[in-house]
């Protein structure tokens, strides 16, 4: 069985160190309102000239089939973003149709691309989530278009890691206040800070030990210090 952490000692978030293939096995169906996903996309790693880091190291390396991340977000969530390469969009929607959810296509739209080769072609200004939701769910958006324009983050702990805002836009969107999210590919734990900061509960899983550390701190340190546990309080 896998050994959970409780941040906060009151179960708003849990967050275990291991493989999301054995860990979301465990859960039940059904239990959290969101699952809010950065997938590996195994396309980015390559030679890099300098302008902008193009190796992301085991971050962008495929470790699951599209087939496991499809039907363990479709048994556990009400609704479903997993941000991914262009190359795997049409096999997720599809997947996620086959299983009888409503899908759309989501995308951010960076105000601050890198100009790596802008003097012979289009910034790569755009990154692509597939969005998924049984029938009947909650989702706090109504009539918006999603596509989702702001920056980077400006000092990333993780290799792709998505900015705070737009985390908080999802979250938002598709967790009610008293409901939980979860992140099978937490890194840093940007997902979670999110959740934490908005009043959701959360849950999280990832395999590296040293981005589930960094991923733990930023999540204590979301919370205001009169509802961290005594212990860590600084």
């Amino acid at each position: 069985m896998t050994e959970w952490v409780d941040i906060f000692k009151d179960g708003r978030a849990l967050i275990a160190c291991g493989d999301c293939l054995e860990v979301m096995k465990e859960l039940p169906a059904g239990s959290v309102d969101a699952v809010v996903a950065d997938i590996p996309y195994g396309e980015v790693n390559r030679p890099s000239s300098g302008l902008r880091n193009l190796d992301k190291g085991m971050a962008d390396t495929e470790t699951f089939a599209l087939a496991f991340a499809v039907e363990q977000s479709a048994r556990l969530g009400r609704s479903v973003y997993l941000w991914c390469g262009t190359e795997q969009v049409s096999e997720l929607r599809q997947r996620f149709v086959a299983l009888g959810m409503t899908t759309r296509l989501c995308i951010w739209h960076k105000s601050n691309p890198s100009p790596m080769n802008g003097e012979h072609l289009w910034l790569s200004a755009l990154e692509a989530c597939v969005f998924a939701r049984h029938d009947g769910v909650y989702f706090g958006r109504h009539c918006q278009s999603p596509i989702w324009r702001g920056p980077s983050e400006s000092k990333p702990q993780h290799p792709t890691q998505k900015p705070l805002w737009l985390m908080r836009e999802l979250v938002e969107a598709s967790v009610p206040e008293d409901g939980t999210t979860l992140d099978f590919c937490m890194g840093s734990g940007t997902t979670g800070v999110a959740a934490v900061q908005l009043g959701r509960r959360f849950i999280g899983i990832e395999i590296d030990p040293g981005y589930f550390k960094i991923a733990h701190k930023r999540i204590l340190d979301a919370a205001p210090l009169f509802v961290r546990p005594l212990e860590s309080t600084p």
